[in-house]
């Protein structure tokens, strides 16, 4: 797939990081949080972004092993439909804690079902054949070291014991592996972002899941000194669940947010609490293409009479943006729309893990109970005229027919992400 070209995002050139080698993709531990992890590799395809390793912990060690097969409908199922009972067995009542607790007392959930589970999914001679380098990250119990390993540094017909060792959560029955114990990697590394630089990768993406340990932090702090490496760290914005939630819904938030993610991330999409895709002032071209008598109406709607003499690019460029722009510090009108949007968005309560472009946000305000909105002003601007603007402008243009070809593009990937047949 081709790369998209970013060069008229909203991010401005110089905060924005492109992409032009193949990356190492370094995957965190966070258990049930792990389907965020599916949400950006399939960002990642969707922007035509390679992957030429991949380095986990943990939960990221299980992912870690579809990304290298590249078997990313397999894993988006297993995802989708995993539950407590496909993770550990379990036969006791209670909280999720008092579950854990129980188990900790008893010597741990036996997780036999994930590896019933993972191993539908993990084929070992396709592992080893990928083209993609594979790191993962455990812990030896029996002799207190921590254990990274690439592809290489495992034997043979133990693979997928050496995932499940990196995946040995600690309410878990402990991993053993001949005479050793073992336990998760996140106890050691949780970013085992230290592999992918020892692999020579100078572009690197990083999915964190949290929490991090004092070396990781430390290893992120040195990246960002190392100006010939290329880095950014993608993160959950909110916690739909803990890191035992294993639920479909649960999954299904988690696969959502880390899509959205990664794009914004990429500098796709903007907005501080929703995600909206803006690459052009669709709000300006919509109202300058109106016939002259609509433009009229839509000035009217701020108290301009049709015998006054401003011009619409006046009206719009000299008083409206200007206004707008003073009152929410920002310093385009496209920036000041998304703002703008973002915040009404906010105050209606507007579900969050959609994906909008400018015309499908306003046209979800605009169809929204209003009243929380009845005393706000911008400067002199009413909101209510602001909403009534935008509301005439979707009804009266061609708004929608202004929309970029990519916006498409990416509602079709979000739309298939959380899709099962």
């Amino acid at each position: 797939m081709d790369r998209l070209n970013l060069s008229e995002l909203l991010i401005p050139a110089k905060e924005r990081i492109n992409f032009e080698d193949k990356i190492g993709l370094v995957l965190s531990g966070g258990g049930a949080r792990g389907a965020y992890q599916i949400g950006v590799w399939k960002a990642l395809k969707d922007c035509g972004i390679e992957i030429g390793g991949v380095y986990g912990t943990s939960v990221g060690a299980l992912n870690s092993m579809a990304v290298a097969m590249d078997k990313f409908e397999d894993a988006r199922e297993l995802w989708l439909k995993i539950d407590f009972d496909k993770i550990v067995i379990d036969g006791t009542d209670g909280s999720l804690i008092e579950k854990a607790i129980g188990a900790l007392k008893s010597g741990g959930f036996d997780p036999a079902p994930l590896r019933k589970n993972f191993g539908r999914l993990l084929k070992e001679e396709d592992v080893r054949k990928a083209v993609v380098d594979i790191g993962i990250v455990t812990y030896s119990l029996s002799n207190m070291e921590p254990r990274e390993l690439f592809i290489e540094d495992i034997p043979k017909g133990e693979l997928e014991d050496y995932i499940l060792a990196s995946a040995n959560h600690p309410v878990f029955k402990r991993e053993q592996i001949g005479l050793e114990k073992f336990i998760d990697g996140g106890i050691y590394r949780n970013i085992p972002v230290n592999m992918a630089l020892g692999r020579g990768f100078k572009e690197i993406i990083i999915v964190d899941l949290g929490p991090k340990r004092i070396r990781d932090v430390l290893t992120l702090a040195s990246l960002k000194r190392l100006e010939e490496v290329k880095h950014l760290v993608i993160k959950p914005r909110e916690f739909y669940g803990d890191v035992l939630d294993f639920d479909p819904e649960v999954s299904r938030d988690f696969m959502k947010e880390g899509y959205l993610d990664c794009l914004s991330e990429l500098g796709y999409l903007a907005g501080e609490e929703y995600y909206v895709f803006a690459k052009q002032d669709t709000i300006a071209k919509a109202l300058f293409t109106m016939p002259e008598k609509k433009r009229k109406e839509a000035k009217a709607i701020f108290g301009i009479e049709p015998w006054q003499s401003e011009s619409t690019y006046h009206f719009y460029y000299g008083q409206l943006v200007p206004v707008l722009q003073n009152h929410f510090g920002t310093t385009s009108p496209l920036e000041t729309w998304v703002v703008l949007l973002d915040k009404l968005a906010g105050l209606m309560e507007l579900e969050k893990l959609e994906l909008f472009s400018l015309q499908t946000l306003i046209e979800r305000i605009t169809s929204a109970v209003r009243s929380s909105i009845e005393n706000i002003e911008y400067n002199d601007i009413s909101c209510q005229r602001v909403m009534s603007f935008l509301e005439f402008l979707i009804n009266n243009s061609n708004m929608k027919d202004l929309e970029d070809q990519e916006f498409k593009k990416f509602e079709d990937g979000f739309s298939s992400l959380t899709r099962l047949e």
